[in-house]
């Protein structure tokens, strides 16, 4: 097997053409055809099905895709030492959540020398997971729900990817000075049918959130939603207006500092689960190890 032949490999898998990855790489589909055919006959799986659209990777050909993509980042790491041009990179993947960047500007003041790149991808769940895998980030932060949990656990041991759990939160009702609600010490699930909810857009997992219950009132009994793709967006909703989120209270402080309240709901009996993960047998980076030390710091800290 050789490099280039993972080359070829990837260059099909990202564009899901033979047709494309053979302009692309400025070689004849039938010349590719036969590299994969070869790199396939050597390795003894299948890394390619056809549908009517072009081609999709099967399941041994996303893992390899994985595994590819760390060996040629190694690749790239290797030639940059040699140009001594090597800067190491921080790439998190999390749901979206302030209180992660706030922890990455911790990180970047301890090396405003230009010692290190920091990169975070603010994700639903299920792309939180899916980047980790790919290689894209080297460890990702989650939060998931009672309904939720099976199934993140579940998709997480299929993908190879290493769960490590920091502790349980639970949903709180976030309010900004426009609410009614502002003032209260604590409220109840009954109260906030009334007002309208803000919320990420659903994905997968999001979705199964319906079948939570808070207060003894089904989410899906709650009809006035509102969408917002970032936290900016919703973070000024919030300030500006009588909408509400149901959020944990990890960020309590740090939606504080907007003048947003965290508010108890009554008997909420809704678990949230905190966690980091990275890919099963990978050594992380000295960066990325300095970020876990300052979950495991904060997060016991923010959760009660």
């Amino acid at each position: 097997m050789q490099i280039q032949q993972l080359i070829y490999f990837m260059k099909i898998a990202d564009l899901g053409s033979m047709n494309k990855a053979a302009e692309a790489l400025l070689m004849t589909q039938p010349n590719l055809s036969r590299a994969i055919i070869n790199l396939e006959a050597e390795l003894n799986i299948k890394l390619f099905k056809r549908n009517n659209k072009g081609v999709v990777m099967t399941e041994d050909g996303k893992k390899l895709y994985q595994y590819s993509r760390t060996i040629l980042n190694q690749m790239d790491l290797i030639k940059g030492m040699a140009l001594r041009e090597i800067v190491p990179v921080l790439s998190i993947a999390s749901y979206p959540l302030i209180s992660i960047s706030r922890l990455l500007c911790e990180v970047y003041n301890n090396h405003k020398d230009g010692s290190l790149k920091i990169q975070l991808l603010e994700r639903r769940l299920q792309r939180v997971i899916e980047t980790v895998e790919s290689g894209e980030a080297e460890l990702g932060f989650l939060m998931y729900n009672d309904v939720q949990s099976k199934e993140i656990k579940y998709m997480l041991r299929y993908k190879h990817i290493e769960l490590n759990y920091l502790g349980t939160d639970t949903w709180y009702v976030n309010v900004g000075p426009y609410s009614p609600l502002y003032n209260r010490e604590e409220v109840e699930a009954s109260e906030l049918l009334s007002y309208p909810i803000v919320r990420m857009p659903d994905d997968y997992f999001s979705n199964l959130t319906f079948y939570l219950s808070i207060g003894g009132i089904s989410l899906t009994e709650f009809k006035k939603v509102e969408y917002m793709s970032d936290n900016a967006a919703m973070i000024n909703l919030l300030k500006y207006t009588d909408v509400f989120r149901f959020g944990p209270g990890i960020s309590r402080e740090d939606f504080a500092m907007h003048g947003i309240k965290t508010i108890p709901i009554k008997n909420c009996e809704v678990n949230i689960g905190v966690a980091w993960i990275r890919r099963k047998k990978e050594i992380l980076g000295a960066a990325a190890r300095e970020f876990v030390q300052m979950l495991e710091l904060w997060v016991p800290k923010a959760i009660h």
